[in-house]
């Protein structure tokens, strides 16, 4: 059978990683502990209840229902569907990864089309305000105030995503009329919410292993940080990159750790937040498997945010606007 060059380079890559988890066993498990330390203390508590309710509102029909005040709000501007008005609500309310997996749901259920759901996943699909404020201000403690954290890396996403409606995507998305005129049908009218005591047991099952996933990756992720600790420790600019690369607490720890320099360790600090890393990459890749949603267009724009968002915390702070 022959073997391709990718599928070679897949391999080496899986020897090299368990070369490395073997011979440098305690560094691999002092890097795995920061990702389940993180995925328990941070990420069960704050997004284990919002993912139990999203997956209660779309499987019980009150979604519709729940998101109406925010429709009514939040139309006029994105001039859009109720579930994509769901879809940003829950993106920037409760971050990763429901805003992705939200976005999956509702396409795969033909609720939102493909055009509109690579439009949402540009900017809908960001680290929560609760791990923000839970790890990067409690525990990162970067020197700059909260409200440039806050417009920097929540109102910077919303703003894009409105530049991009107006641009890439100016024409109407899911035919909002017919949607419209769905949702005023008597089929409509006519069909009653399901019971919520009948769907909780499939939504809490759902949140569990949606959040079980999480943790695997946040864990996996940092043990693999342990390849650029065992060839590049002693090259500063390579160790530090593929550690933020790879996964976002480690990242912003080995940042906080290994720069001294006011100005720089900001803006990686920020640069690592807006990226993500490949363990959120990887996870909103995994979801998207079996639909036709563009993955280039995905990390396209997600490229294009982080640079925007680090030229404007780099404005702030050379012009003294970023200090506490």
């Amino acid at each position: 059978m022959k073997i391709s060059r990718k599928n070679m380079l897949t391999t080496a890559l899986l020897l090299l990683s368990a070369a490395c988890f073997l011979f440098q066993a305690k560094k691999t498990a002092e890097f795995a502990y920061i990702g389940l330390k993180t995925w328990f203390d941070n990420m069960i508590i704050s997004l284990f209840p919002f993912m139990v309710l999203m997956n209660l509102l779309l499987r019980s029909g009150f979604s519709c229902f729940f998101i109406q005040p925010f429709y009514l709000l939040l139309r006029p501007v994105f001039k859009n569907t109720k579930d994509a008005v769901f879809v940003i609500f829950f993106g920037f309310l409760c971050g990763f990864p429901l805003g992705a997996k939200c976005v999956v749901d509702l396409y795969k259920c033909k609720r939102i089309s493909k055009e509109n759901a690579e439009y949402l996943l540009c900017f809908s699909n960001n680290i929560g305000a609760s791990y923000m404020l839970g790890f990067f201000v409690a525990v990162i403690k970067p020197d700059v105030s909260l409200s440039v954290i806050i417009l920097c890396l929540y109102g910077l996403p919303l703003l894009y995503g409105l530049i991009l409606r107006y641009t890439l995507y100016r024409k109407p998305l899911d035919a909002e009329y017919l949607q419209e005129k769905y949702y005023k049908s008597k089929q409509y009218l006519n069909k009653q919410p399901q019971n919520i005591l009948q769907v909780l047991p499939d939504a809490v099952m759902d949140a569990l292993r949606q959040i079980a996933t999480l943790g695997g990756y946040m864990v996996l992720f940092n043990a693999l940080r342990v390849i650029p600790h065992t060839f590049f420790k002693n090259i500063p600019l390579l160790y530090i990159t593929s550690q933020c690369l790879l996964e976002i607490s480690g990242g912003l720890l080995c940042v906080q750790n290994c720069i001294s320099d006011p100005l720089a360790k900001i803006l990686c600090l920020f640069s690592v937040y807006s990226f993500n890393g490949f363990c959120c990459h990887f996870q909103t890749f995994a979801l998207m498997q079996g639909t036709s949603l563009s993955k280039q267009k995905y990390m396209l724009h997600k490229i294009i945010l982080c640079s925007i968002t680090v030229f404007l915390v780099w404005f702030c702070s050379v012009t003294g606007h970023g200090q506490i």
